[in-house]
């Protein structure tokens, strides 16, 4: 019998990363006749929990002169064309969406909504500088890569469904109807560093809190009373160690899930791991086929 072989077997450990994209509301106060030449501040990173780039977004009402600010990269919101605070709103979406660092949208007539590209913590704030624009964070950027793990990473699937029976038929089943799916990861991450502790424990079941002149404590308290994992939670992506970081071919991608710690182990014998369990939510920015989760390259444009 001949021998044969293939490479769609796959021996290989994860890499772990989970993050979230600074995102902001901008509301426009001013009609495009007052804005000529005014702009904001706004940082934004190159790549995900990479090299972060300080922006200003101008308004460009073809008289005014770019205020070019000193250290900055320009991002040019044609208002040319404009007359009112909504259309001034729908062209600096436009200018977001258009730039490959940046996702914008409409969350109102007047108002936008400005999400980095990647994952991960800018490092300033946007800031408004003289063009009167309300901006609100609504998510911090945060997350990174997790680390070593030991003992694997299992994602469990679970599809639901009702069967249909009826009286006459006895306990023969008729059909079955599918009522949804449910996807978990659970993993033991090996290296809880202080800044690993932050994000894990920390960001969302957990807090910080630094006393004045003292240094963070993470913990549990009452602060996450409540709070909802889908506000909370960020994006989660496995990544074959295999693969080259460029091939995102066999990524598994969680849009909306958050790290729910277990326990961690004390032992003079044993290394010290946390085990972590993240459950996918589903994401209706996200389209509907693969909202839960995905296998592939989710690094393309998969918005709804």
């Amino acid at each position: 019998m001949a021998s044969s072989s293939s490479s769609s077997f796959l021996l290989s450990a994860a890499n772990v990363s989970w993050g979230t994209r600074e995102c902001y509301t901008i509301k426009v106060n001013d009609a495009a006749a007052d804005l000529g030449g005014e702009y904001f501040l706004i940082d934004a990173l190159s790549s995900n929990f990479g090299t972060n780039v300080e922006y200003y977004a101008w308004f460009s009402d073809g008289v005014a002169a770019d205020p070019a600010p000193a250290g900055k990269t320009a991002i040019v919101i044609d208002i040319s064309g404009d007359t009112t605070a909504a259309e001034v709103a729908t062209s600096l979406s436009a200018a977001f969406e258009a730039h490959s660092d940046f996702r914008g949208s409409l969350d109102s007539a007047d108002t936008a909504i400005i999400e980095g590209e990647f994952k991960g913590a800018v490092t300033n704030a946007a800031a408004d500088v003289d063009s009167l624009v309300t901006i609100t964070k609504q998510r911090n950027g945060n997350g990174g890569d997790l680390g070593k793990t030991s003992g694997g990473v299992e994602v469990s699937m679970e599809a639901q469904s009702v069967q249909i029976n009826s009286d006459q038929t006895g306990a023969l089943v008729l059909d079955e109807v599918f009522t949804g799916s449910s996807v978990e990861a659970t993993m033991s991450f090996l290296e809880m560093t202080p800044e690993r502790w932050a994000l894990l424990v920390g960001s969302v079941t957990g807090d910080t809190y630094t006393p004045a002149g003292g240094t963070e404590l993470v913990g549990y308290g009452e602060s996450r009373l409540y709070q909802s994992f889908f506000d909370l939670g960020g994006e989660l992506v496995l990544h074959p160690t295999r693969y080259a970081d460029s091939d995102r071919s066999r990524d598994i991608t969680f849009f909306k899930s958050a790290p729910k710690p277990s326990s961690i182990n004390f032992s003079g014998e044993d290394p010290q791991v946390m085990e972590c369990t993240f459950t996918a939510l589903a994401d209706r920015t996200v389209n509907s086929a693969i909202s839960l989760m995905a296998f592939g390259d989710s690094e393309q444009d998969v918005r709804a």
